[in-house]
């Protein structure tokens, strides 16, 4: 029996002792489980609808069935706990919430429709010709090398390059390392306080000024997405507070997520040179090569979720306020939605994977994301013939963001 109003609320352990949630002391943060994290999603689907984390005092929801329904329901699954394990609505929390992630309606209503026109597709086409532009030039510098990193040398060199500029960032030597930096305590964070995410922040308290100092309104170039969102708040359609935490958002979020997904569909073509081959063929097929990868590896690995009121899943019970980890990289491989789930194949229809989400809080960036993405590639198959491995590929670890750390290609011009 559950207690009754003003009494104790049961502990998340006594929660899992009651009705029986499989429980497991496991630590899916360690470097074991980050380098390969799909054995034990495969446990975790396995055990049942739910399961308990016992060294983090999280609930995590592992299997596509339920996932879905989930991220769809926000009245019932808030996101206002925050992105990761840790809830931001306590007063220690290291960060505040994000103005468009991590708040339910009607405030995320209200801000989601301005970004929704500040990145739509007519602005989007404003960018085009110099994003294409770019990845042309980028792809043509390395063909002179034909030997190089795909992620330093071109995933990341790219959306260093086009994303900051349209954002409106004035630009700065120290640019591109400290982006990438602050993106990486971004999805460290949202893991638990372990040794990776206490080193990473201690790097970023590093750049804490200058951080400051760009964030500015002032630094903001005219004609941006940044300066758009100012122009948003001059006219009153949100405040200047929350414009300036979107651009925060946009910077800690829209860099390593596009380049995690370039670089594991530059590793996927390589491994699969026909399907390298038929790109070539067709290179409206980048969108489909570009979602694959993203299905296959997940960038964004986990979203959480704190419910609003007791939830049955099955047999089990999930109390009110508790905070569920939903393992969105375990149903991109659920076997019971997905055919050969391990295998890539670019021309399987990917309707259902949640990489970018699902519902009110899909991946409002998303647009520009993949525009950089199939950019890049279609500059690839108008000069490329051929992409191999040349080295074997490093996983780079995140307590939330699946990224290579570098990946060794060969190319062959066309």
């Amino acid at each position: 029996m559950w207690p009754t109003p003003g009494a104790r609320l049961a502990t998340p352990t006594e929660v899992c002792l009651m009705s029986q949630i499989p429980s497991f002391d496991i630590d899916p943060y360690s470097d074991e489980h980050l380098e390969s994290p799909y054995a034990l999603h495969e446990q975790f689907r396995r055990a049942g609808p739910i399961v308990y984390w016992e060294r983090h005092d999280v609930f995590a929801m592992p299997r596509h069935k339920e996932i879905l329904p989930t991220l769809k329901d926000w009245e019932t699954f808030s996101s206002t706990g925050g992105s990761g394990i840790a809830d931001i609505r306590k007063p220690d929390a290291w960060r505040p919430g994000s103005p468009i992630v991590e708040v339910d309606p009607p405030s995320h209503s209200k801000v989601r429709a301005v970004m929704q026109r500040v990145l739509s597709p007519v602005v989007l086409r404003k960018w085009r010709d110099d994003f294409a532009a770019e990845a042309d030039k980028l792809v043509l510098e390395l063909l002179e090398k034909q030997s190089f990193d795909g992620v330093a040398d071109l995933a990341e060199t790219y959306v260093a390059t086009v994303f900051p500029r349209a954002l409106g960032l004035a630009p700065s030597p120290e640019q591109r390392k400290n982006l990438f930096l602050l993106g990486e305590l971004n999805f460290d964070g949202q893991g638990p306080r372990n040794a990776r995410f206490l080193e990473t922040e201690r790097r970023a308290s590093q750049i804490v000024d200058w951080y400051e100092e760009h964030m500015q309104r002032d630094r903001s170039l005219p004609g941006g997405f940044g300066d758009m969102l100012f122009q948003a708040a001059d006219r009153g359609e949100i405040d200047h507070d929350t414009a300036s935490l979107l651009v925060r958002s946009l910077l800690r979020g829209g860099l390593d997520t596009t380049a995690s997904t370039i670089s594991a569909t530059i590793r996927y073509l390589a491994e699969h040179p026909d399907q390298y081959q038929q790109l070539c063929e067709d290179p409206g097929k980048a969108r489909s090569a570009l979602e694959e990868s993203m299905r296959m590896e997940t960038p964004i690995q986990t979203a959480a979720r704190q419910t609003t009121r007791d939830v049955q899943f099955g047999e089990y019970t999930v109390p009110e306020d508790s905070k569920i980890i939903v393992l969105l990289a375990s149903a991109n491989r659920d076997p019971d939605f997905w055919t050969a789930p391990d295998q890539y194949d670019m021309n399987r229809s990917k309707q259902g994977h949640v990489a970018l989400g699902s519902g009110i809080h899909m991946c409002v960036g998303q647009m520009v994301a993949r525009m950089e993405g199939e950019l890049l590639l279609q500059a690839l198959v108008r000069h490329v013939a051929a992409i191999e491995l040349d080295g074997e590929p490093v996983q780079r670890l995140n307590n939330n963001l699946r990224s290579l750390g570098s990946l060794p290609v060969r190319i062959t011009p066309s």
